[in-house]
């Protein structure tokens, strides 16, 4: 849990995702959004100064983390929810957000965890988010789940891809740890 909160101390002023800020360069007419495993809530903050109503996920409570950046009107925009992957709750929505956050999720439930995302996003809604690549410096990690370029696309049967894209680079964790890192990147529209 230290390392966690550590993690959103050092990420709190950091901008939103890339794929994010595409997102809302495509002008789709914000609704309900579900940022899942939000961290400290760049994507979270910037959809709802761009008018998205969010429900923001996390399994550590970053609750007031997020709220110090959005004025009194914007914080009506904002719903926060402490959960778990295991056992969430996922609501209807427009827009599902996930970045850096699916491949945390045991592969022993992603399955069910994936139906409830599939689920929970509307006809015409999108999905935005990532996953772990196989090539990840984490794949020694057992509770996690890496992904190869085709099981990520295999994921999205009921979904138009309109950007993939695979980045693989050697950097630093936000805590400074040197890795090599692959990220399958992913916005897509469901049919």
């Amino acid at each position: 849990m230290k390392n966690s909160f550590d993690y959103y101390e050092k990420t709190k002023n950091s901008i939103a995702r890339k794929n994010v800020r595409e997102f809302i360069g495509m002008k789709v007419k914000p609704g309900n959004c579900i940022d899942l495993g939000c961290g400290a809530g760049n994507d979270t903050i910037f959809l709802i100064k761009n008018g998205w109503k969010v429900t923001a996920i996390d399994k550590e409570d970053t609750e007031k983390i997020i709220r110090n950046y959005l004025n009194e009107q914007e914080q009506s925009s904002l719903e926060f929810e402490v959960q778990d992957f295991k056992n969430v709750i996922l609501k209807p929505c427009n827009l599902l957000v996930a970045n850096l956050s699916l491949s945390f999720c045991k592969r022993d439930y992603f399955n069910d965890l994936w139906d409830k995302i599939i689920n929970s996003i509307s006809k015409e809604g999108y999905f935005v988010g990532n996953f772990f690549g196989k090539n990840d410096t984490w794949t020694n990690r057992p509770n996690m789940t890496f992904f190869s370029k085709e099981e990520v696309i295999d994921l999205f049967p009921s979904f138009e891809i309109i950007d993939f894209n695979e980045m693989e680079k050697d950097g630093k964790t936000a805590l400074g740890v040197e890795k090599h890192w692959h990220i399958l990147n992913v916005i897509a529209k469901k049919k």
